[in-house]
């Protein structure tokens, strides 16, 4: 059996795509949603000018014959964008369609301005309608192209209608009777401008072709801020996703600046910062005996509050690992209070904690024990993974030290558990007032570390024994 090869633009598509080119799906997908809901816009702004335009009119003009076409190819143009409004409602809107009713539109219109009424009474020479201004209904129509939000549908409209008036123009001039002449001031006196310019079989070319720049200037003008509209939403949405992700890692106030920058983070590099570890204990148990809609919400409730305490300390959540979270403090920019900020989060967790458990016990549900532990010093720290998944990471010995300190707070009794390090930075900061209530316990072996670690505590506060969230 002979295997047939994809269709080309089969595999393009199956291709796989990286992240800016999904952003750019996406982002392109709204747009066209947008274009959309502007083609919907278009639509009413386009039948409210027609219904002031028929009102005009109405009001001030001739009731006659003549009249009755004007009003007729008024609703003709009513029924053109009502086909169009139709075909973009179901979701048939590719810019083609949208250039061929509107270049349509400017057919019809410069017919309408250049070319005789049938109806009409009197027959004016072609070279009146010229003057007549009529152009400044073509602008209306290239305006409204600005609401597709599309350039270049928008730049379509305009060049469409410059074309048209041109084509009107060369019609006139070619007629019999006609006469054509640039008028310039300066080559000819003032009696002879007013006679020329009187003259009903005259035109001017210079001042059709004034009118013929000004409909492409004003063309460039939508196309541009149409496309610069395009791209200020573009920006937006880079930036409040760049404010999103960070906001779940940063407090509010370092958000803006850091999502203000193109790398906030800069490049991989090792500075001192302190490392905090929160854990609650006894939730493996716990959620091998609850409902999984429960143990979520006890992790939710958790990680909010926790996250509030680390913010309101100029922290940053680093990362959730199940029910334990890994706040730093120095990052991205270090500071001098680091330290006395790590420790004074340490002990406002464990006070929320002691808020939360009283309002859980208030509804008959058992307290939540959390362990802490912290410490201070060297770490690696950098961005990590892949386009797909990229993240900031904090690695080093420090990590692992708070890390083993928050589990053997259960052993030690304590509530928080912090290395002599993070001790020894409170004090050079001159904090030490922070200090008050934490108890030198001495050195301890910690596992996965050849050298002890001196360690200072919180004792646990007393907790009732009954009903607590530990497991044994």
């Amino acid at each position: 059996m002979q295997i047939q090869p994809l269709p080309e633009h089969f595999v393009a598509t199956t291709t796989p795509l990286n992240l800016e080119q999904r952003r750019r799906l996406r982002l392109g997908s709204l747009m066209a949603k947008a274009e959309r809901e502007g083609a919907r816009l278009q639509f009413w702004a386009r039948t409210a000018a027609l219904l002031a335009v028929e009102f005009f009119f109405a009001v001030f003009g001739k009731w006659d014959p003549a009249s009755g076409f004007m009003f007729s190819a008024v609703f003709v143009f009513f029924l053109i964008g009502l086909v169009h409004y139709r075909l973009v409602k179901k979701g048939f809107s590719p810019v083609w369609v949208g250039a061929v009713f509107g270049t349509l539109d400017m057919i019809l219109l410069t017919l309408l301005l250049v070319g005789p009424n049938p109806f009409a009474e009197i027959i004016m020479p072609p070279a009146m309608s010229l003057r007549e201004a009529g152009f400044q209904y073509l602008l209306i129509f290239v305006c409204l192209g600005a609401l597709t939000l599309s350039p270049r549908l928008a730049a379509w409209l305009g060049i469409a209608a410059a074309i048209c008036w041109t084509a009107a123009v060369v019609w006139v001039v070619t007629r019999p009777g006609t006469i054509v002449a640039l008028i310039k001031a300066e080559n000819m006196r003032f009696d002879e401008h007013v006679r020329l310019y009187f003259n009903p079989n005259f035109v001017d070319l210079i001042d059709q072709l004034t009118h013929v720049v000004v409909i492409l200037i004003i063309t460039g003008i939508i196309a541009t801020v149409v496309s610069r509209s395009r791209k200020m939403a573009d920006d937006y949405t880079t930036a409040e996703r760049a404010r999103s992700n960070l906001a779940r890692h940063f407090s509010p106030n370092v958000v803006d600046e850091l999502a203000s920058n193109d790398e906030p983070f800069g490049p991989v590099r090792r500075q001192d910062v302190a490392v905090l570890f929160a854990d609650i204990v006894g939730f493996t148990a716990y959620s091998e005996d609850h409902p999984a809609e429960q143990v979520f919400e006890l992790l939710r409730t958790f990680h909010r509050r926790m996250e509030q305490v680390v913010f309101d300390h100029g922290g940053t959540v680093d990362n959730y690992i199940g029910d334990c979270i890994m706040a730093t403090f120095g990052i991205p920019a270090s500071a001098t209070d680091d330290a006395t900020r790590a420790l004074g989060c340490a002990r406002a967790m464990a006070a929320a904690v002691e808020e939360w458990n009283g309002e859980r016990r208030a509804r008959g549900s058992a307290p939540v024990d959390v362990r802490i532990g912290c410490q201070y010093g060297p770490v690696v720290l950098g961005a990590i993974g892949s386009e797909r998944n990229l993240s900031f990471a904090v690695v080093g010995d420090t990590c692992n030290v708070a890390s083993r300190l928050q589990t053997m707070c259960r052993e030690l009794d304590a509530e928080v558990c912090v290395g002599a390090d993070l001790i020894e930075a409170v004090k050079r900061a001159g904090d030490e007032d922070a200090l008050s209530g934490m108890v030198e316990h001495g050195p301890i072996h910690v596992r996965g570390r050849d050298h002890e670690v001196e360690v200072w505590l919180a004792p646990k506060s007393a907790l009732e024994n009954s009903g607590v969230l530990i497991a044994s």
